[in-house]
């Protein structure tokens, strides 16, 4: 470093060591010394229209943020790092930086320090850990290869328990994994006994309905129920397997098929083996595999990459979707054949919108989810608010209203109140709050404050209820935000 500074105090070498000397102080949990000088670095690669450089800065910036436990700093720099690496094609570096991405995502759900729904963050986790994998495969690094399928295996087993997620209550009043399906509207129970009855027999089955509606919920009802429960319940998310890789992840692979290949790999195929394997959004299946899940359907045979020998599994398919696959086989987006063999049995769940009946003991289901027991929708809302959240259409369904839940069970634990926005279909804000609540009604809102409240409302949930982080976030100084918590109502207290 002195002798770079000597010569060229503002060169590529400096800029370089200055990004190496805050990656040590960051391994030595130096985050206060680290991050100057990351930043000077970091200030030097844009004066240099270095990308490279920048996105590897961000990346170590994103590592010391993580290990300082501030995720919401580390969430930023890593999704800068990651959107410049990629588009510029540094694989390996795009790959760590992917791979760091998936572990800041498992912290942010572990630590429930996100406004986003669990299931959202592990689907994106999935997504960017089978691409950091595919990257690393190419550039062939066995160590970071071998890690990454680790953390691969890790976001599996989460998206796993997260499909068990449903709850049921137990004589002591906590809620306990269990695979209810809540409801209270004539058109669930009547799709229910159909699913019941489906359970009993082995050909597939395809749940069709709008996002959020809980077809998964279904899917772990078919196969908890038939004959095949003490099997595996093998889940995949078809959208989120990139296509180059899905027939590897799908039918498995012999050691050597490919580069990186130094071992045999089981696909979803093999693993449920006496089981069931669920397909979600299953109009997202490439065209050119669709004639191999048909075998797979008809015969009971699949081929593994690299093995010229047809191989058997014994599996029941179950799959969802919410595009109309009908309309995509008369465009030829997906092959007839297949169509109508998994039609033969097929559960519809009728949105939210047209069994409203269903939405309150939904939200108090997630709202006994989040508290872990059962509780009252009078211990979080009011009349009015009850009311109006029980006539809202609710686009995105169950899903929708975990969301709500979520939020304002983090509202009543972090700030002592409840007040959560929700989105109609006109644009407009629909505020619910809790029955002892002060805060301004809608009517008392104008537009414009209802959207920075909303806005302040949803920094502070996402940094864990501090008032700091949240206003690092919203890129303002503490007591400006102080100011604007007084002015809309807000709870100030520090924490």
């Amino acid at each position: 470093m002195a002798i770079g500074l000597k010569i060229a105090p503002e060169g590529d070498v400096v800029m370089e060591l200055r990004r190496r000397n805050g990656e040590c102080f960051g391994l030595e949990n130096k985050p206060a010394e680290a991050m100057p000088e990351l930043q000077r670095a970091l200030d030097m690669s844009r004066a240099q229209k270095d990308r490279f450089e920048e996105g590897v800065t961000l990346r170590v910036m994103a590592e010391v943020a993580y290990r300082s436990n501030d995720l919401a700093a580390a969430r930023r720099f890593i999704d800068k790092a990651c959107a410049l690496l990629v588009e510029i094609g540094a694989r390996h570096e795009a790959a760590m930086a992917l791979l760091h991405s998936v572990e800041v995502r498992l912290a942010e759900i572990e630590s429930a320090r996100t406004a986003q729904p669990a299931a959202a963050m592990l689907e994106q986790a999935w997504r960017q850990a089978t691409e950091a994998l595919d990257l690393f495969m190419r550039v062939d690094v066995r160590w970071w290869t071998d890690k990454c399928r680790a953390t691969v295996a890790r976001v599996s087993a989460m998206r796993a328990a997260h499909g068990r997620s449903e709850r049921v209550a137990d004589p002591g009043g906590r809620y306990e994994p269990g695979d209810v399906v809540v409801h209270a509207s004539t058109a669930m129970r009547d799709l229910i006994q159909l699913c019941d009855m489906f359970a009993a027999c082995n050909d597939p089955v395809l749940i069709t309905g709008e996002t959020g509606t809980g077809k998964e919920v279904l899917a772990t009802r078919l196969h908890r129920l038939g004959a095949r429960a003490g099997g595996p319940l093998v889940v995949v998310n078809v959208a989120a397997i990139p296509h180059t890789l899905f027939e590897r992840e799908f039918f498995g692979h012999t050691r050597g098929a490919f580069s990186g290949a130094d071992r045999d790999g089981l696909g979803y195929a093999a693993q449920a083996n006496g089981g069931t394997l669920f397909l979600d959004e299953i109009g997202e299946l490439p065209l050119e595999v669709q004639p191999k899940l048909l075998r797979l359907l008809q015969e009971g045979t699949y081929q593994a990459i690299g093995d010229p020998k047809a191989r058997r599994t014994d599996l029941r398919l179950v799959a969802a979707t919410n595009a109309n696959l009908r309309q995509m086989v008369a465009e030829g987006r997906f092959r007839s054949d297949l169509y109508y063999r998994l039609q033969t049995l097929e559960l519809d769940i009728v949105p939210l919108r047209e069994r409203p009946e269903d939405v309150l003991p939904l939200l108090r289901h997630f709202l006994s989810v989040a508290a872990a027991r059962q509780v009252d929708l009078a211990e979080y809302f009011n009349r009015r608010s009850l009311a109006a959240l029980a006539g809202h259409d609710w686009p995105g369904n169950a899903r929708e209203i975990a969301i709500v839940a979520r939020r304002a069970h983090l509202g009543l634990k972090t700030q002592g109140r409840v007040l959560v926005a929700v989105t109609r279909g006109d644009g407009s804000t629909l505020l619910a709050d809790g029955p002892t609540d002060t805060a301004p009604t809608p009517t008392e809102l104008t537009a414009g404050d209802a959207t920075e409240r909303t806005r302040i409302l949803l920094a502070i949930e996402e940094n864990g209820g501090s008032r700091l982080l949240a206003a690092r976030a919203l890129g303002v100084g503490r007591s400006t935000l102080y100011r604007k918590l007084a002015r809309l109502g807000i709870a100030t207290q520090r924490d």
